[in-house]
């Protein structure tokens, strides 16, 4: 490109160079960047510089001077943000090796050069990362779904002994109303209502293929309408279902912060003088709750009702069995 047509990106090359140089503990002078521009192919003066700095400034961009340095003094992000992004990013499991790197990689460009060195960090997890990127358009074609008030269409798919990912179903097309997207023990859920059984359910992203957004408009059922995405999370265990039960669980004190953990605050602890307390939860009766029971040992047990009493014990006693 010709110096005359840099010359006319002259305010664009200047604020590259204070994004990627400066920072308030980096500064550059005015012949510093005088210089830099001319490799760029522009050519600037240093009465030209202060004005293109209070046009940087009119349009946004603090421009503060420090000694004889000039830096770009507000960022969109704090580099602590930077960081805390970057964290989340490295210990995604939905995300493939190769997109972490890339969206960290773009990170890099929200901060200096050099506190970009600070972002060069590798979050370790136990959760593995994504063989592909198809659940990262998945999940973006769901949130058009819901934006746009339509139905999804998709095949799911189950691992098998050997495994290999099989339909659930040869050949059936599932055709859904999406209600919302949740993320749950390292996993994407999404969370439909299906016309098919007239209920809502949950189903794991990674799982589906095929996904296409429908030109039908989602079910207006009553039960879409009053639909509380907070609720169902705290009813749902490991995301498997069950029957919806509104059980008493009777628990030691010291069990209270599991208890809100869990269900969150709104459960209202009738507190007994021996050290113990019963509340009362809505939940889906299945072997991951009965699994969360038995991880908290003696502090939690189930008051009532008494099936699902019952079906805690067998479901103990068979576990024992497999271990006689």
């Amino acid at each position: 490109m010709a110096r005359s047509s840099n010359q006319k990106l002259k305010l664009l090359h200047l604020l590259d160079i204070l994004r990627e140089e400066t920072d308030d503990s980096h500064t550059l002078t005015l012949s510093e960047i005088i210089e830099m521009l001319d490799r760029r192919g522009v050519t600037a003066e240093r009465k030209s510089l202060y004005s293109d700095f209070e046009s940087l400034g009119e349009y946004g961009f603090t421009i503060e001077k420090r000694g004889h340095g000039y830096y770009l003094a507000e960022r969109t992000y704090e580099l602590a943000e930077l960081k805390t992004l970057v964290d989340i990013i490295q210990s995604s499991g939905f995300l493939t090796a190769k997109k972490c790197q890339e969206l960290t990689k773009k990170l890099y460009r929200e901060t200096s050069r050099h506190s970009a060195a600070e972002l060069d960090r590798q979050v370790h997890t136990a959760c593995a990362k994504a063989p592909n990127e198809q659940i990262y358009y998945t999940v973006d074609a769901i949130h058009s779904a819901i934006r746009d008030n339509r139905k999804i269409c998709f095949s799911y798919f189950r691992y098998n002994e050997h495994k290999q990912l099989v339909e659930r179903r040869a050949g059936y097309v599932y055709s859904v109303s999406p209600l919302a997207l949740l993320f749950d023990n390292e996993n994407y859920y999404l969370i439909a209502y299906t016309d098919a059984e007239n209920e809502i359910r949950h189903y794991r992203v990674d799982r589906m293929q095929k996904v296409s957004v429908s030109k039908e408009k989602r079910s207006d059922a009553q039960c879409c309408q009053e639909f509380d995405i907070s609720r169902y999370e705290n009813k749902a265990f490991g995301m498997f279902g069950g029957n919806e039960t509104l059980v008493t669980l009777h628990c030691q004190n010291s069990a209270a912060g599991a208890i809100i953990d869990r269900f969150g605050e709104e459960p209202t602890f009738l507190c007994h003088d021996d050290g113990t307390f019963d509340v009362t939860v809505r939940v889906f009766v299945s072997p991951q709750f009965f699994g969360w029971l038995t991880g908290l040992g003696k502090l939690v047990q189930i008051q009532a009702p008494e099936d699902a009493v019952s079906a805690y014990k067998s479901y103990l006693q068979e576990i024992i069995a497999l271990s006689e």
